[in-house]
């Protein structure tokens, strides 16, 4: 029965990581639309991204967690089927029950539900980083330079040369 419990589970986490990877080409797909959407305020463009960006992986994690639920029900791992999508969504996000109170034959299923969650969200923590990575660079400001004020004389302090001597006179014609 082992057996059985991997290869369901390996089974299902390749499916899992498909509906993933179809996610990934979804928000890579998209990445571009961006780069002419609000040239001028690209904090909106990095909030208008990470926004489908999050919409994306959500609906991909229900998805996901909807492949596991169809194994608890067909497995009998739940005794209710409507009880299904909730056990696999205990289990995916890694809360789970505490005291396992399932048949031996199938007590592999949710370390598995478990490790397939923890993988999936942490891919999709690297997808949100990737999409911050890309916008990043024009979401930062250069530091503001405050002007002097009125009291103050605007202090250009001399330079040194590399000898240690003070700095040659300025010579002009």
């Amino acid at each position: 029965m082992i057996i059985k419990e991997i290869g369901i589970g390996i089974t299902v986490m390749m499916l899992v990581m498909l509906v993933h990877l179809m996610a990934t080409y979804v928000l890579l797909d998209w990445a571009d639309a961006y780069d002419n959407m609000f040239k001028r305020h690209p904090r909106l463009r990095l909030l208008a991204a990470l926004t489908v960006a999050n919409i994306v992986l959500l609906v991909a994690h229900l998805i996901e967690v909807g492949l596991w639920a169809v194994v608890y029900a067909a497995q009998g791992i739940v005794e209710d089927h409507n009880d299904a999508y909730y056990s696999a969504f205990v289990n995916y996000t890694a809360l789970g029950f505490g005291e396992s109170t399932q048949d031996a034959a199938t007590r592999l299923i949710d370390p598995m539900t478990a490790g397939s969650g923890i993988m999936m969200f942490g891919w999709s923590t690297a997808l949100l980083f990737l999409v911050i990575q890309q916008h990043l660079q024009e979401v930062r400001r250069p530091p503001r330079r405050r002007p002097p004020h009125h009291d103050e004389e605007a202090h250009v302090p001399e330079t040194q040369e590399a000898t240690g001597a003070a700095p040659s006179p300025k010579v002009t014609s």
